[in-house]
């Protein structure tokens, strides 16, 4: 339930996200309001540990933090570059990264099976399928290979998560992963489109909504991988956010203004299949 409530709130992110970047937010500027917001969210995390934070890891958890800031950035890039009904979905494809990285790391007893493999093999249809572009469509293949790696750093960090959790405190080692987060972002300040505290109502009103919803997804996923240690059962229900992304834009994309609902009903019918194939994919990944 956790990362249904996850994949829902990071695709209201995603189109908030999008909106305030079309009127001028800054990517490096919402990248930095957003994972501010984030590390916040965690400041309260140490007072409820059972366990005190070693120093090894807190190198551990800065490591991890650095991976999630990482590939934080590479999906703001790849959400200015493209539409967000076709980045978020592709960003679906983590769960196949996370049973990779499990197995390429021997992060668990079992090998990769044929039923892992055929999801693979759905993941390369499916990100075909949504990237294909339309006439009417923006298109950046740049785009496209921003939020794939960004799926894969992702993916490494979901796989490392629960290993370290089981040697360390969940609520310590998920505060420092986003205390370092936090910290990576202030040294971007300097290089922000425009200040940090320059309000303009038009398109910032939108950059921080959207920060909201991406704190509050970014505590329910690490709930349900950090505490339950189930990270490839929660992508399964994470990677629903392509299906989220595509029914808000359809839904509220010409309330938002947003540029992508000229987009044909063929483009949006081939991510939304792009989408569900993902998921049959993430499935095959978790029985």
């Amino acid at each position: 339930m956790l990362a249904l409530i996850a994949g829902f709130l990071y695709a209201s992110s995603a189109v908030l996200c999008k909106r305030g970047l079309e009127l001028g937010a800054g990517t490096l500027r919402s990248l930095i309001c957003s994972n501010l917001f984030m590390s916040l969210c965690f400041l309260p995390y140490p007072f409820f540990a059972e366990k005190s934070l070693s120093i090894s890891f807190i190198f551990y958890g800065s490591i991890l933090g650095l991976l999630f800031f990482i590939s934080q950035m590479l999906c703001f890039i790849a959400l200015r570059k493209g539409d967000a009904s076709l980045m978020t979905p592709i960003m679906g494809s983590k769960p196949v990264f996370v049973a990779i990285f499990i197995a390429v790391f021997n992060l668990s007893p079992h090998s990769l099976n044929f039923s892992t493999w055929l999801a693979v093999g759905l993941a390369f249809v499916a990100i075909a399928l949504i990237g294909w572009p339309g006439k009417k469509s923006r298109f950046s293949f740049g785009g496209l290979g921003f939020a794939i790696f960004g799926a894969a750093g992702f993916g490494l960090l979901d796989s490392l998560v629960p290993f370290l959790t089981n040697q360390a405190d969940p609520f310590n080692l998920l505060f420092v992963v986003f205390g370092t987060v936090g910290l990576f972002s202030l040294f971007l300040i300097p290089f922000a489109e425009k200040k940090l505290v320059q309000f303009c109502p038009k398109s910032d009103i939108w950059m921080w909504l959207s920060a909201v919803p991406m704190g509050g997804q970014a505590i329910c996923m690490s709930m349900a991988i950090g505490f339950y240690q189930v990270p490839t059962e929660a992508n399964v229900f994470y990677a629903g956010r392509g299906i989220w992304s595509i029914l808000m834009v359809a839904a509220m994309g010409k309330w938002l203004g947003l540029e992508e609902v000229k987009s044909s009903l063929s483009v949006m019918t081939r991510r939304a299949l792009g989408s569900l194939l993902l998921l049959a994919g993430v499935y095959l990944i978790a029985i």
